[in-house]
């Protein structure tokens, strides 16, 4: 028995999400298609977090099980000609039989892309938010300041989907803008059901003038439901970007 690490990419828009589920097309479901075409059993893949549908991936790392050795160089080209398109994977590599995508990850990260320009380049228009709006770049910096540290997160995730506790930490919230392009960095230990992308929804609502800052502050007190904060923005602009553990896995 040989475990194994990769970093997968993937563009959303044709997948139904990460997860494995019937009568879908999904990440997870096309990588262990894949990978049991190689190894001739079935093969469960771990991955590092879930994305919803239309949600991409630049670094989702996942785990998995084979019965013989491979050369990692070997199999992740094996691998990679038995995947669609739009999935590849990255990266390859042994671990030790304690490693767990999920389970051993110490911080996700993600980031959102938003272009504000009142026309968006055909190239990456499926990678973006298109806002058509300018954002108060000085505004939306003090606003992710306050998701900074452990707030209770209960008005940023699908009401149908919110845990008992919401709170989860955030190690860093930044946004960056080029031009037209703005974009959004979010560092936490985990994250809710769309979270993100309300997070990115609701700093909208700020960096356009439609609420204050101290709006914000109020939602992040534990005491707002899911319909108080911002919309929640589209799936096309939000990337899995990376996954840190212990120990540089690449």
């Amino acid at each position: 028995m040989a475990r194994y690490a990769m970093q997968v990419s993937y563009k959303g828009k044709d997948f139904s999400g990460w997860q494995k589920q019937p009568n879908s097309r999904t990440v997870q479901g096309v990588l262990e298609s894949a990978l049991e075409l190689l190894a001739g059993h079935p093969v469960t893949v771990y991955g590092a977090g879930r994305t919803d549908k239309g949600v991409h991936a630049l670094g989702q790392v996942a785990s998995f099980d084979l019965n013989r050795h491979w050369a990692p160089e070997k199999l992740l080209l094996a691998v990679n000609a038995h995947l669609p398109k739009d999935v590849r994977v990255m990266r390859m590599r042994y671990v030790d039989n304690s490693f767990h995508a999920r389970y051993s990850a110490l911080w996700r990260e993600y980031v959102y892309f938003i272009w504000t320009g009142r026309v968006c380049f055909p190239h990456f228009s499926d990678y973006v938010w298109h806002r058509k709006q300018k954002w108060d770049i000085s505004k939306a910096r003090r606003a992710c300041k306050l998701f900074w540290g452990t707030k209770d997160y209960r008005a940023f995730c699908r009401k149908s989907e919110c845990p008992p506790s919401a709170f989860r930490t955030i190690h860093k919230a930044e946004v960056f803008s080029r031009g037209d392009l703005v974009w959004f960095r979010v560092r936490g230990d985990s994250f809710l059901t769309n979270m993100v992308r309300i997070m990115v929804g609701t700093l909208d609502y700020i960096c356009t003038g439609k609420k204050d800052i101290d709006y914000l502050e109020e939602l992040l007190q534990g005491k707002a439901e899911r319909p108080d904060a911002g919309p929640t923005a589209p799936a096309d602009g939000l990337f899995f970007w990376r996954v840190g553990y212990p120990w540089s896995l690449w």
